[in-house]
């Protein structure tokens, strides 16, 4: 991922992240059992892998962090790799692994370069490349980062990308509703700021780099590198809160984008939050 700083956040998110400070990485629910993918994300593996689940498939995690999602997938019978460029992530990962109880294989690895020669030994051996949520946004070069993924494939093995909709990333508030993002890409956007996604009061300062990627440039990313496009579906509602803290939690529990109101002077139409593309290399 682009910029030393970017590497430098995640470095620090590594350290923070699941030591009982943040809202998201609950890691004694997660050794005791208690944790299992959300249904938005368990919804995009049965998608990849039309319902049959991941038992006994080589699953290539991508930017997987600290490695919840690894952790969960390989509780489900998956043998798992996970890629990520942050050797700090990598040892939380595991740390928690062994925790556990799972075997779970780490290979640091800036996502875009996994096509090359230096990761020549991965190339074809999965069966799924996982990503989720809040992946793309971090890429200077997305036509190389789906090259990565393609290589990483068995002929006829599945992406699946959980990803923020381009449009929930475009409003930095929505009362007064303010837009401070693109909906497609137009270069490097630097940001400076401290706390997490996980916790805002974190004492964590940070200077990043971020990218816009459309819909359209997505899938077309796919395509380029040879994949062929399965499903792409949009979520206008969620289980949690993809940007942490800009939406508000509905009266039946989920979220969801809602700007202005609706011709009855009711609450607007949502718009989508997440979408879940599933892509496929040729047999």
């Amino acid at each position: 991922m682009s910029g030393s700083g970017n590497l430098d956040h995640w470095q620090d998110l590594a350290a923070f992240h699941g030591t009982g400070n943040d809202r998201y990485y609950d890691i004694p629910a997660l050794v005791a059992g208690q944790m299992g993918l959300r249904p938005i994300e368990q919804q995009a593996v049965d998608l990849a892998t039309a319902g049959a689940g991941v038992r006994g498939l080589r699953v290539a995690h991508i930017q997987s962090h600290i490695g919840i999602d690894s952790v969960l997938l390989a509780r489900q019978g998956a043998h798992v790799t996970a890629f990520d460029f942050s050797p700090v992530a990598l040892h939380r990962l595991r740390e928690i692994a062994d925790l556990c109880s799972v075997g779970i294989r780490t290979v640091v690895a800036d996502s875009q370069e996994l096509g090359l020669p230096a990761f020549e030994e991965w190339h074809g051996q999965f069966d799924v490349a996982y990503a989720t949520v809040g992946v793309i946004s971090w890429i200077a070069d997305l036509k190389a980062w789906m090259r990565g993924a393609a290589a990483l494939l068995k002929p006829g093995g599945r992406m699946v990308l959980l990803e923020l909709h381009p449009l929930l990333c475009m409003p930095e508030t929505l009362e007064p509703l303010v837009i401070d993002y693109p909906y497609v890409h137009d270069g490097v956007r630097h940001y400076e700021g401290t706390g997490s996604y996980a916790n805002p009061d974190a004492d964590l300062a940070w200077s990043i780099d971020q990218y816009a990627w459309s819909i359209g440039e997505t899938v077309n990313a796919a395509i380029s590198a040879g994949l062929r496009i399965v499903g792409l579906v949009e979520h206008v509602e969620s289980p949690f809160d993809p940007r942490g803290s800009l939406l508000t939690r509905e009266a039946d529990g989920m979220f969801r984008m809602r700007l202005g109101s609706g011709a009855d002077g009711g609450p607007g139409e949502p718009l989508p939050l997440l979408f879940t593309l599933v892509a496929e290399r040729a047999a």
